[in-house]
Protein backbone atom coordinates (compact mmCIF):
# COMPACT_ATOMS: atom_id res chain seq x y z
CA UNK A 1 0.00 0.00 0.00
CA UNK A 2 1.35 3.43 -0.97
CA UNK A 3 1.63 6.24 1.62
CA UNK A 4 -1.30 8.09 0.09
CA UNK A 5 -3.48 4.98 0.06
CA UNK A 6 -2.56 4.45 3.71
CA UNK A 7 -3.73 8.00 4.47
CA UNK A 8 -6.99 7.44 2.60
CA UNK A 9 -7.69 4.45 4.83
CA UNK A 10 -6.74 6.25 8.03
CA UNK A 11 -9.77 7.39 10.07
CA UNK A 12 -9.83 10.30 12.48
CA UNK A 13 -12.56 11.69 14.70
CA UNK A 14 -14.90 14.55 13.82
CA UNK A 15 -15.10 16.72 10.75
CA UNK A 16 -11.39 16.56 10.02
CA UNK A 17 -11.71 12.98 8.79
CA UNK A 18 -14.30 13.97 6.23
CA UNK A 19 -12.14 16.84 5.04
CA UNK A 20 -9.18 14.52 4.74
CA UNK A 21 -11.12 12.13 2.56
CA UNK A 22 -12.37 15.04 0.46
CA UNK A 23 -8.83 16.27 -0.08
CA UNK A 24 -7.16 12.96 -0.77
CA UNK A 25 -9.69 11.84 -3.33
CA UNK A 26 -7.95 14.41 -5.52
CA UNK A 27 -4.47 13.00 -4.91
CA UNK A 28 -3.29 10.13 -7.14
CA UNK A 29 -2.38 6.93 -5.33
CA UNK A 30 0.06 5.97 -8.06
CA UNK A 31 1.90 7.36 -11.04
CA UNK A 32 0.17 7.65 -14.42
CA UNK A 33 1.27 8.82 -17.81
CA UNK A 34 1.04 12.49 -18.72
CA UNK A 35 -1.53 11.78 -21.45
CA UNK A 36 -3.77 9.92 -19.00
CA UNK A 37 -3.57 12.64 -16.37
CA UNK A 38 -4.13 15.52 -18.76
CA UNK A 39 -7.66 14.32 -19.50
CA UNK A 40 -9.51 17.37 -20.79
CA UNK A 41 -13.21 17.32 -21.58
CA UNK A 42 -15.91 19.91 -22.06
CA UNK A 43 -19.66 20.14 -21.74
CA UNK A 44 -22.19 21.83 -24.00
CA UNK A 45 -24.76 24.16 -22.45
CA UNK A 46 -25.86 27.77 -22.65
CA UNK A 47 -22.66 28.58 -20.74
CA UNK A 48 -19.85 26.49 -22.16
CA UNK A 49 -17.46 25.06 -19.62
CA UNK A 50 -14.30 23.00 -19.76
CA UNK A 51 -12.99 20.68 -17.05
CA UNK A 52 -9.26 19.98 -16.93
CA UNK A 53 -7.67 17.16 -14.97
CA UNK A 54 -4.17 18.16 -13.91
CA UNK A 55 -1.20 15.81 -13.42
CA UNK A 56 -1.95 16.06 -9.68
CA UNK A 57 -5.37 14.49 -10.46
CA UNK A 58 -7.28 17.64 -9.51
CA UNK A 59 -10.15 18.80 -11.69
CA UNK A 60 -10.26 22.50 -12.57
CA UNK A 61 -13.53 23.72 -14.09
CA UNK A 62 -13.63 26.96 -16.07
CA UNK A 63 -16.48 28.85 -17.73
CA UNK A 64 -15.43 29.72 -21.28
CA UNK A 65 -15.71 33.30 -22.52
CA UNK A 66 -18.17 33.63 -25.38
CA UNK A 67 -18.28 36.06 -28.33
CA UNK A 68 -20.10 38.78 -26.36
CA UNK A 69 -17.56 38.85 -23.54
CA UNK A 70 -14.69 38.75 -26.01
CA UNK A 71 -16.15 41.67 -27.98
CA UNK A 72 -16.72 43.79 -24.87
CA UNK A 73 -13.15 43.21 -23.65
CA UNK A 74 -11.80 43.98 -27.13
CA UNK A 75 -13.70 47.29 -27.31
CA UNK A 76 -12.30 48.31 -23.93
CA UNK A 77 -8.80 47.42 -25.10
CA UNK A 78 -9.35 49.47 -28.27
CA UNK A 79 -10.15 52.47 -26.08
CA UNK A 80 -6.93 51.98 -24.10
CA UNK A 81 -4.98 51.54 -27.36
CA UNK A 82 -6.51 54.74 -28.76
CA UNK A 83 -5.31 56.64 -25.69
CA UNK A 84 -1.81 55.17 -26.04
CA UNK A 85 -1.76 55.83 -29.80
CA UNK A 86 -2.81 59.45 -29.24
CA UNK A 87 0.11 59.98 -26.89
CA UNK A 88 2.54 58.31 -29.31
CA UNK A 89 1.18 60.31 -32.25
CA UNK A 90 1.52 63.63 -30.45
CA UNK A 91 5.06 62.78 -29.42
CA UNK A 92 5.93 61.66 -32.95
CA UNK A 93 4.56 64.88 -34.45
CA UNK A 94 6.85 66.91 -32.23
CA UNK A 95 9.94 64.84 -32.98
CA UNK A 96 9.38 64.04 -36.68
CA UNK A 97 8.09 67.35 -38.10
CA UNK A 98 11.53 68.33 -39.42
CA UNK A 99 11.85 64.96 -41.18
CA UNK A 100 8.39 65.12 -42.74
CA UNK A 101 9.17 68.51 -44.22
CA UNK A 102 12.11 66.97 -46.06
CA UNK A 103 10.64 65.52 -49.30
CA UNK A 104 13.23 62.72 -49.59
CA UNK A 105 12.46 61.42 -46.09
CA UNK A 106 8.68 61.74 -46.12
CA UNK A 107 8.01 58.23 -47.50
CA UNK A 108 10.34 56.68 -44.93
CA UNK A 109 8.58 58.48 -42.09
CA UNK A 110 5.16 57.37 -43.31
CA UNK A 111 6.38 53.78 -43.64
CA UNK A 112 7.86 53.89 -40.14
CA UNK A 113 4.57 55.15 -38.71
CA UNK A 114 2.69 52.26 -40.37
CA UNK A 115 5.12 49.73 -38.85
CA UNK A 116 4.81 51.39 -35.43
CA UNK A 117 1.01 51.24 -35.67
CA UNK A 118 1.11 47.51 -36.43
CA UNK A 119 3.54 46.87 -33.59
CA UNK A 120 1.38 48.87 -31.21
CA UNK A 121 -1.73 46.91 -32.17
CA UNK A 122 -0.13 43.46 -31.95
CA UNK A 123 2.36 44.31 -29.23
CA UNK A 124 -0.36 45.71 -26.95
CA UNK A 125 -2.02 42.33 -26.50
CA UNK A 126 1.26 40.38 -26.33
CA UNK A 127 2.78 42.74 -23.77
CA UNK A 128 -0.18 42.91 -21.42
CA UNK A 129 -1.03 39.20 -21.63
CA UNK A 130 2.58 38.46 -20.76
CA UNK A 131 3.02 40.84 -17.82
CA UNK A 132 -0.55 40.44 -16.49
CA UNK A 133 -0.59 36.61 -16.62
CA UNK A 134 -3.03 36.24 -19.50
CA UNK A 135 -4.99 39.45 -19.08
CA UNK A 136 -5.19 42.85 -20.73
CA UNK A 137 -6.87 45.93 -19.21
CA UNK A 138 -10.06 45.02 -21.07
CA UNK A 139 -9.93 41.38 -20.00
CA UNK A 140 -9.27 42.44 -16.41
CA UNK A 141 -12.40 44.61 -16.34
CA UNK A 142 -14.49 41.72 -17.73
CA UNK A 143 -12.95 39.14 -15.39
CA UNK A 144 -11.51 36.86 -18.09
CA UNK A 145 -8.05 35.40 -18.61
CA UNK A 146 -6.10 33.48 -21.26
CA UNK A 147 -4.69 30.15 -20.07
CA UNK A 148 -3.11 27.10 -21.69
CA UNK A 149 -5.41 24.21 -22.61
CA UNK A 150 -3.87 22.16 -19.78
CA UNK A 151 -4.81 24.85 -17.24
CA UNK A 152 -1.26 26.18 -17.10
CA UNK A 153 -0.16 29.80 -17.02
CA UNK A 154 0.27 31.59 -20.36
CA UNK A 155 3.83 31.94 -21.66
CA UNK A 156 5.24 34.72 -23.83
CA UNK A 157 5.48 32.51 -26.94
CA UNK A 158 1.85 31.40 -26.52
CA UNK A 159 0.66 34.99 -26.41
CA UNK A 160 2.84 35.88 -29.41
CA UNK A 161 1.38 33.09 -31.56
CA UNK A 162 -2.27 33.75 -30.68
CA UNK A 163 -1.93 37.48 -31.33
CA UNK A 164 0.05 37.23 -34.58
CA UNK A 165 -2.95 35.31 -35.97
CA UNK A 166 -5.33 38.03 -34.84
CA UNK A 167 -5.11 39.63 -38.28
CA UNK A 168 -6.38 36.36 -39.84
CA UNK A 169 -9.20 36.14 -37.30
CA UNK A 170 -10.23 39.67 -38.31
CA UNK A 171 -10.88 38.63 -41.93
CA UNK A 172 -12.87 39.47 -43.99
CA UNK A 173 -13.91 42.25 -41.58
CA UNK A 174 -15.14 42.65 -38.02
CA UNK A 175 -13.51 39.42 -36.80
CA UNK A 176 -15.65 37.32 -39.14
CA UNK A 177 -13.31 34.31 -39.14
CA UNK A 178 -12.68 34.59 -35.42
CA UNK A 179 -16.40 34.78 -34.59
CA UNK A 180 -17.15 31.75 -36.74
CA UNK A 181 -14.46 29.61 -35.11
CA UNK A 182 -15.51 30.70 -31.60
CA UNK A 183 -19.07 29.59 -32.35
CA UNK A 184 -18.24 26.24 -33.96
CA UNK A 185 -15.33 25.01 -31.82
CA UNK A 186 -16.31 23.12 -28.64
CA UNK A 187 -14.05 25.26 -26.44
CA UNK A 188 -14.96 28.64 -28.00
CA UNK A 189 -11.51 29.17 -29.55
CA UNK A 190 -10.56 31.49 -32.38
CA UNK A 191 -7.80 30.53 -34.82
CA UNK A 192 -5.15 32.19 -32.68
CA UNK A 193 -6.25 30.10 -29.69
CA UNK A 194 -6.22 26.89 -31.72
CA UNK A 195 -2.70 27.59 -32.98
CA UNK A 196 -1.34 28.54 -29.55
CA UNK A 197 -3.29 25.92 -27.58
CA UNK A 198 -4.99 28.51 -25.38
CA UNK A 199 -8.41 29.11 -23.83
CA UNK A 200 -10.17 32.31 -22.81
CA UNK A 201 -11.94 31.66 -19.50
CA UNK A 202 -13.77 33.52 -16.77
CA UNK A 203 -11.54 34.07 -13.74
CA UNK A 204 -13.63 33.52 -10.61
CA UNK A 205 -12.86 35.48 -7.48
CA UNK A 206 -12.11 33.34 -4.44
CA UNK A 207 -14.78 33.98 -1.77
CA UNK A 208 -13.11 35.26 1.38
CA UNK A 209 -15.24 33.00 3.59
CA UNK A 210 -13.64 29.92 1.98
CA UNK A 211 -10.31 30.79 3.56
CA UNK A 212 -10.79 29.64 7.10
CA UNK A 213 -7.95 27.55 8.54
CA UNK A 214 -5.11 28.91 10.62
CA UNK A 215 -2.03 28.61 8.46
CA UNK A 216 1.55 28.88 9.68
CA UNK A 217 3.02 32.37 9.53
CA UNK A 218 6.55 33.17 8.55
CA UNK A 219 8.44 35.90 6.78
CA UNK A 220 7.27 35.93 3.17
CA UNK A 221 7.74 37.93 0.03
CA UNK A 222 4.82 39.63 -1.66
CA UNK A 223 3.69 37.74 -4.75
CA UNK A 224 2.91 39.66 -7.96
CA UNK A 225 -0.83 40.34 -7.97
CA UNK A 226 -1.17 39.25 -11.59
CA UNK A 227 0.19 35.79 -10.84
CA UNK A 228 -1.74 35.53 -7.58
CA UNK A 229 -4.99 36.24 -9.40
CA UNK A 230 -4.18 33.43 -11.84
CA UNK A 231 -4.35 30.71 -9.16
CA UNK A 232 -7.64 28.86 -9.88
CA UNK A 233 -10.37 28.82 -7.28
CA UNK A 234 -10.36 25.00 -7.22
CA UNK A 235 -6.66 24.97 -6.35
CA UNK A 236 -7.22 27.44 -3.49
CA UNK A 237 -9.97 25.17 -2.13
CA UNK A 238 -7.68 22.12 -2.12
CA UNK A 239 -4.91 24.04 -0.35
CA UNK A 240 -7.42 25.16 2.29
CA UNK A 241 -8.43 21.53 2.86
CA UNK A 242 -4.78 20.57 3.12
CA UNK A 243 -4.23 22.99 6.02
CA UNK A 244 -7.45 21.86 7.68
CA UNK A 245 -6.24 18.25 7.92
CA UNK A 246 -2.57 19.09 8.43
CA UNK A 247 -2.48 18.05 12.13
CA UNK A 248 -3.53 14.51 11.17
CA UNK A 249 -0.71 13.97 8.64
CA UNK A 250 2.68 12.48 9.26
CA UNK A 251 5.80 14.47 8.28
CA UNK A 252 6.55 12.42 5.16
CA UNK A 253 2.96 12.51 3.90
CA UNK A 254 2.47 16.24 4.44
CA UNK A 255 5.76 16.96 2.67
CA UNK A 256 4.75 14.84 -0.32
CA UNK A 257 1.32 16.44 -0.70
CA UNK A 258 2.64 19.96 -0.12
CA UNK A 259 5.17 19.40 -2.91
CA UNK A 260 2.43 18.31 -5.32
CA UNK A 261 0.34 21.36 -4.47
CA UNK A 262 3.34 23.66 -4.96
CA UNK A 263 3.85 22.16 -8.44
CA UNK A 264 0.18 22.72 -9.25
CA UNK A 265 0.31 26.38 -8.19
CA UNK A 266 3.48 26.88 -10.25
CA UNK A 267 1.99 25.34 -13.38
CA UNK A 268 -1.30 27.25 -13.20
CA UNK A 269 0.00 30.67 -12.18
CA UNK A 270 3.78 30.85 -12.54
CA UNK A 271 4.32 31.40 -8.80
CA UNK A 272 7.25 29.44 -7.39
CA UNK A 273 9.05 28.75 -4.13
CA UNK A 274 11.59 31.19 -2.81
CA UNK A 275 15.11 29.91 -2.31
CA UNK A 276 14.77 29.59 1.46
CA UNK A 277 11.00 28.99 1.58
CA UNK A 278 9.43 25.67 2.55
CA UNK A 279 6.53 24.19 0.59
CA UNK A 280 4.06 24.72 3.45
CA UNK A 281 5.20 28.30 4.01
CA UNK A 282 4.72 28.97 0.29
CA UNK A 283 1.19 27.52 0.29
CA UNK A 284 0.35 29.47 3.46
CA UNK A 285 1.54 32.66 1.76
CA UNK A 286 -0.66 31.95 -1.27
CA UNK A 287 -3.72 31.51 0.95
CA UNK A 288 -3.00 34.55 3.12
CA UNK A 289 -2.20 36.90 0.25
CA UNK A 290 -5.24 35.70 -1.73
CA UNK A 291 -7.43 36.57 1.24
CA UNK A 292 -5.78 40.00 1.58
CA UNK A 293 -6.16 40.65 -2.14
CA UNK A 294 -9.90 39.86 -2.12
CA UNK A 295 -10.50 42.15 0.85
CA UNK A 296 -8.91 45.17 -0.78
Amino acid sequence: MSPLEDIQGHTVQGQTAGLGHELFQFIPSGLASFDELMNVHSTSSLQRTVTIRTPENIELTYALAGPGTRAAAYLMDLLVMWLIASLVQNLAMVLLVPLVEAEQLRQWVIGALIVVSFLLYSGYFVFFEWVMSGQTPGKRLLGIRVIKEGGYALRFLDSLVRNLLRIVDFLPFGYGVGLATVLVTPRSQRLGDLAAGTLLVHQEQVPVDLIGPEVPRSSEEEFPLEKLRAVPNDVINVIVHFFQILPELGPRHRQQIAGELVDLVRLTSGLSLGRTQSAEAFLAAVIRQTEQMDRR
